[in-house]
């Protein structure tokens, strides 16, 4: 996918979630910095770029969009549904530089039920399939995995420790963790099962309800289940899986939670999930749920790759330029990537090799 045709994968995300019926959402490319500072347990790095505005106030180059949409577009009630196109500021992953990263998501907001739940998930595999690369949507749900790990880590300590263990699929860990008594052989063993599950979403579920430990955590299962099963018989059946090494942060979502995976890129290109937490900051009782897509990711795995011309001609010092030129235009005519070098700069050999002295043009054997 050249740069175009990244531009062209925004455009048909565009129509596809138009034809949804979500609406564009139009943001400023700054917010108050307290309102990242009142959130930033949901923030992926709380390193943010600041300024002081005109009037004083202390500003930010939004790093995340989501929160921008909930401050400012929350119905009073029923759903409201925004797509949007945005730049994010964010310290790469090295934590070294800022970066400016795009992403194209989109949010439903106010009553959420379960039909939005697996439409959002449609969307999101759509999403990934626009790419034309091959891809997974990876499901999990943050009740599940806080029942599992009150049953066998009721020490925060521990939680904590495991959450991270889990998060890597580290079984080795959870053996050390055995020995240094920070879980039981019984809580080793499900944790093992839980993160080693079978690539088929429905046998995954059925080996994951065995360690669906209280309501909430049957719940996740009952609802995961019933998404998986939406797609059955679809051209995304294979698409989905399980994944309880996606944890989520406990402080914001409360439910089902997705990562989405192409060949090709170290790491997800997509991420969302149900988010009702945060939007208790700002008023109770509604829902919301979302996704992001990096675009960015995906224009590096589908750039155009560099390579050399097929032709190079070499000119000496004092060759006239109108005949240099149309010496030139014909390779170009046959669709070849043709470039003039002068004998001074020329360095190494790339494609077919000409000589142009004079007006003649001599190929080198």
């Amino acid at each position: 996918m050249t740069e175009n045709g990244v531009a062209d994968l925004k455009n048909a995300l565009k129509q596809l979630f138009s034809s949804y019926g979500y609406v564009k959402y139009r943001m400023s490319g700054f917010e108050e910095y307290s309102l990242y500072m009142e959130n930033r347990n949901f923030l992926i790095s709380d390193k943010i770029i600041t300024f002081n505005d005109l009037d004083g106030r202390l500003m930010a180059l939004k790093p995340d969009v989501t929160l921008s949409i909930v401050k400012n577009a929350l119905p009073e009630k029923g759903i409201a549904k925004y797509y949007y196109t945005e730049s994010v500021y964010r310290p790469d992953r090295a934590n070294t530089e800022f970066r400016e990263l795009t992403q194209t998501g989109l949010e439903a907001l106010g009553e959420i039920d379960g039909f939005t739940t697996a439409e959002t998930v449609e969307l999101a595999l759509k999403g990934l399939s626009l790419t034309g690369a091959d891809h997974v949507l990876a499901l999990s749900d943050v009740r599940f995995s806080e029942g599992l790990l009150n049953k066998f880590a009721p020490n925060a300590e521990n939680r904590e420790y495991l959450t991270e263990v889990i998060s890597r699929k580290s079984l080795g860990e959870l053996d050390d963790a055995r020995k240094k008594g920070r879980i039981s052989d019984e809580g080793v063993n499900a944790l093992k099962a839980v993160i080693t599950l079978p690539q088929n979403a429905s046998e995954a579920l059925d080996i994951a309800a065995r360690y669906a430990f209280g309501k909430e955590a049957e719940s996740a299962i009952k609802e995961l289940r019933a998404i998986v099963n939406a797609f059955k018989g679809t051209c995304f059946e294979e698409n989905i899986q399980i994944d309880f090494s996606l944890t989520g942060n406990t402080r914001y979502y409360n439910g089902i939670l997705f990562s989405g995976y192409v060949k090709g890129v170290a790491g997800a290109v997509l991420k969302g999930g149900r988010y009702d937490k945060l939007l208790d900051t700002f008023s109770t009782g509604k829902g919301a749920i979302g996704f992001a897509l990096y675009t960015d990711e995906i224009e590096n795995l589908f750039a155009e790759p560099s390579c050399g011309p097929d032709v190079t001609v070499v000119y000496g010092e004092g060759a006239d330029a109108g005949e240099l030129m149309k010496t030139m235009a014909p390779f170009r005519e046959k669709g070849l990537k043709a470039v003039a070098v002068s004998r001074r700069s020329f360095t190494c050999a790339q494609g077919r090799i000409f000589v142009f002295e004079g007006s003649t043009l001599t190929e080198e054997k």
